[in-house]
């Protein structure tokens, strides 16, 4: 059996960090050629002394998460047979840890609106626990139970589109992020993946230039169904699988940073954790004109 993969850190870093607008302080001036037709309304949010991001953004996303996965089932058929649920005498359940490295676009359309694209390859190293119950080899006899765990490795590429609203009064904002993603991992179907976070925060500097601090919470829809076929390691011939699987705790809550050391560059920071030993970080730099 394909090894079984979570595709929950393939998305929610891509989103956009919350650049909200915010009463100027030591404002830069516009680099040379600035794209000053974006964002759409800009100028009614600038005649009012706010400092808007520069509209165009291109970065790197890095992020790992490391989670409990759970199985919900399993269904197994030889040579083109019909697929059985095995759950009756099979239980199977994975840690993943994976490693996401993406590539970033991002364009702000209106003071409020961010629409942002990603692209990149994913590295996927899971822990999976068989434990398998069968009937006892005589009618008095004990069930007869055994536990496997197998380790095994994945790797593919991702992609996805992304949407982040954000606002602020005074000091404090709040942003919105959606994003949505498919992850090519060599199984029959691609796995697809929708990320939702909310992040609330404040809004101030450090050095004279902007420093956002939040918290947020993210939900992680990534559950998906995982089917393929292989050889049958016993007897020969082919196994065709499907397995129902996703986050055994969707839900993350943490916290954030981003600074802009320089009008044209944002470098932000993003971790949380599940409360129940699930836990992931975001590093992301980008370079906006």
């Amino acid at each position: 059996m394909r090894p079984l993969v979570v595709v929950a850190a393939l998305l929610a870093a891509a989103g956009a960090a919350p650049r909200v607008f915010a009463q100027a302080a030591n404002q830069e001036p516009p680099p040379a050629g600035a794209n000053r037709r974006l964002p759409f309304l800009g100028d009614l949010a600038r005649k009012r002394g706010i400092e808007l991001p520069l509209p165009l953004g291109a970065g790197v996303v890095y992020y790992y998460i490391g989670r409990d996965i759970a199985v919900s089932d399993v269904r197994l058929g030889r040579n083109g047979a019909p697929l059985s649920s095995v759950g009756d005498f099979a239980q199977l359940a994975s840690t993943s840890s994976v490693s996401n490295l993406n590539v970033k676009f991002d364009v702000w359309l209106l003071p409020f609106l961010n629409v942002y694209a990603i692209a990149g390859y994913v590295w996927n190293e899971s822990q999976t626990t068989l434990d398998v119950t069968l009937p006892p080899l005589r009618p008095e006899g004990a069930p007869r139970r055994r536990r496997v765990t197998v380790p095994t490795a994945i790797e593919g590429t991702v992609g996805g589109l992304g949407t982040t609203l954000a606002g602020g009064y005074g000091p404090f904002f709040m942003a919105a992020d959606f994003n949505a993603a498919q992850a090519d991992l060599g199984f029959d179907d691609r796995f697809s993946a929708v990320v939702t976070s909310l992040r609330s925060g404040w809004h101030g500097s450090a050095g004279g230039r902007p420093l956002r601090v939040w918290a947020n919470a993210t939900y992680w829809n990534t559950f998906a169904t995982a089917s393929g076929t292989v050889a049958d390691p016993d007897g020969g011939g082919t196994l065709s699988f499907e397995v129902d699987q996703g986050p055994a705790h969707p839900w993350t809550y943490g916290g954030g940073l981003q600074y802009s050391p320089r009008r044209w560059l944002d470098v932000a920071a993003d971790v949380g954790v599940d409360f129940h030993g699930g836990w992931y970080v975001a590093i992301v730099p980008v370079v906006r004109f």
